[in-house]
């Protein structure tokens, strides 16, 4: 498998177009798209081999269901020829210079996580407030905005639940939480994020305060 680059970015609008598994591809075609600095456009001819190797998602299912997908939510394909039997589909995916998200390489390695789980979190990373991972919405505007029916929502954010990955606020940390908001969720993974949940834990300092009303919290979640 080729050489993933350290980080990617996505738009959030994507969590809107793409459900689950193919959010989650979306992701694996953008790690492996090489990054130009003011370009419209990342380009990346990766074969359906490559995208399933980063992934973990069969072949069969990158090219019949995902890749028309791709093609239905207007993102560019072009089939290149690049000899007598051989086709090649070079993607064109937008890059965007605000109102985007960071995940970095790691993710793809993460076998603890399924490719459903992998993209209804990146879906739920998308809807967090900015530069955070806080979740303020109620459950019935996320599943929504996420395209997802409330059964299949709960599934999902039951199993980040059990896995650690979601949580109350009052069973997160100080510094990922803000005291005008007493309501949501958090989310916890290593692997999202510029600067990830871990940064701010290791750099933010809370004050005697804070530290009482945060204890008050944790007794009541």
């Amino acid at each position: 498998m080729k050489s993933l680059k350290q980080y990617t970015i996505i738009p959030i609008e994507a969590c809107e177009q793409f459900k689950l598994k193919d959010l989650y591809l979306l992701a694996g075609l953008y790690i492996n798209a090489p990054y130009k600095i003011g370009a419209e456009y990342m380009i990346t001819d990766t074969t359906f081999r490559q995208l399933s190797d980063t992934t973990g998602v069969s072949i069969d299912y990158i090219k019949d269901s995902f890749i028309p997908k791709l093609k239905e939510k207007g993102y560019r394909v072009d089939t290149i020829q690049e000899s007598y039997k051989i086709k090649r589909n070079r993607y064109y995916l937008p890059n965007p210079s605000e109102n985007y998200r960071v995940i970095w390489t790691e993710l793809f390695s993460d076998n603890s996580l399924s490719p459903e789980e992998k993209g209804f979190m990146i879906g739920l990373y998308c809807i967090c407030v900015n530069n955070a991972f806080r979740l303020n919405l109620p459950d019935k505007t996320i599943y929504e905005t996420l395209g997802m029916v409330k059964n299949t929502y709960t599934k999902y954010k039951n199993s980040l639940i059990s896995k650690g990955i979601l949580k109350t606020l009052g069973e997160s940390y100080i510094a990922l939480i803000n005291f005008n908001f007493f309501h949501g969720t958090i989310l916890m993974y290593p692997h999202l994020g510029y600067v990830t949940y871990l940064d701010i834990l290791e750099s933010y300092e809370p004050d005697e305060n804070e530290k009482v009303i945060f204890l008050d919290m944790y007794k009541s979640a």
